[in-house]
């Protein structure tokens, strides 16, 4: 494994919660990141939205994190989960690196995240953590979408290789969580990323399960077949989940004290499970928790009244554009 890791992080930011998430996810990288602390991150804003304050810039400025922001040209823009594949195809032309890597704003890096350092045999890593909208074959409920999408964007279903889920270990074909993975510059992974999401879109192809919501992760699997570039698997550690269903008596303790990465998706910013989360935390990482209880949950209006109220009125527009768009889907 080489010493320093060439790798840079991206992640996504807009004014709001988002910003104070996304600092707090940068800040505990350079902390307890390792080896990748002091890697280059870019922080993309993909779409109009109101500016990111002050305080989000001063923050930039003090961890040194790159800031490109532009106004994303696609019909969809008002879909948030194209900020993901629209921002790494940006930074694709910026960065310098052998590898990048996606970071969700509502992950904690707890220790360094060895994996990330992709070995010879790799060109993409991510983490299976769980079935969800993924199918485990013919039988399965979600195999008819799948079949239906792979045909859309020019691959079979067969295409997809097999993988096991991290949590259950079921055996399902390809699907990853999308909240972090890392691929190799050279493949131009991100373009092809970016086309597979805007396919999806046009073919108003819709999970009967979950709508066009996770179409990052599906785009994501279907790019990687399309590509047949190598794959490699992330740890459980990688991506360790914690939500406000994980009670105190339900989390795993060894899993959790293995975790380099902590996916806690709304455990900061829910003020009723604040507590709950820095107990559970406190048991196998006190220092990001003592960290934490220093600088509190997360509030949803901690921004200024001119930018709420501007906020408010581009999710309107997204929000009637979404509808619009929803009731021409097909579910399958």
């Amino acid at each position: 494994m080489n010493n320093k890791p060439s790798i840079t992080f991206v992640c996504c930011v807009e004014s709001g919660s988002l910003e104070i998430q996304t600092i707090r996810m940068i800040e505990s990288l350079r902390r307890w990141g390792g080896k990748f602390a002091n890697a280059p991150i870019y922080a993309v804003t993909p779409r109009f939205t109101p500016p990111i304050s002050k305080t989000t810039r001063l923050a930039f400025e003090k961890f040194q994190v790159e800031y490109l922001s532009f106004q994303s040209q696609s019909e969809y823009s008002w879909n948030k989960f194209l900020n993901k594949p629209s921002a790494l195809a940006a930074v694709e032309k910026h960065a310098t690196t052998e590898c990048i890597s996606w970071l969700d704003s509502d992950l904690l890096i707890v220790d360094e995240p060895y994996e990330l350092n992709l070995n010879e045999t790799e060109s993409f890593i991510a983490c299976t953590s769980d079935k969800h909208l993924a199918t485990t074959g013919a039988e399965d409920p979600n195999e008819p979408y799948w079949k239906e999408v792979c045909q859309y964007v020019g691959i079979e279903i067969e295409d997809l290789p097999w993988t096991e889920t991290k949590i259950t270990e079921e055996r399902i074909r390809l699907y990853w969580n999308s909240g972090i993975f890392a691929y190799r510059r050279s493949t131009n992974f991100a373009e092809q990323y970016l086309n597979t999401f805007l396919q999806l879109c046009d073919s108003y192809i819709a999970s009967h399960k979950t709508g066009f919501y996770f179409n990052d992760q599906v785009a994501l699997a279907l790019a990687a077949a399309k590509t047949k570039i190598p794959l490699g698997s992330l740890s459980y550690s990688h991506n360790y989940n914690v939500n406000v269903n994980t009670t105190k008596e339900s989390y795993n303790l060894q899993e959790m004290k293995a975790a380099k990465i902590i996916h806690y998706h709304g455990a900061m910013t829910d003020l009723l499970y604040w507590d709950t989360f820095i107990e559970i935390l406190s048991t196998t990482h006190q220092y990001v928790a003592d960290w934490l209880i220093e600088l509190g949950p997360i509030q949803k209006n901690q921004t200024s009244y001119s930018s709420r109220l501007v906020r408010k009125f581009v999710e309107y527009n997204r929000s009637r554009k979404q509808k619009a768009y929803s009731k021409s889907l097909r579910e399958v």
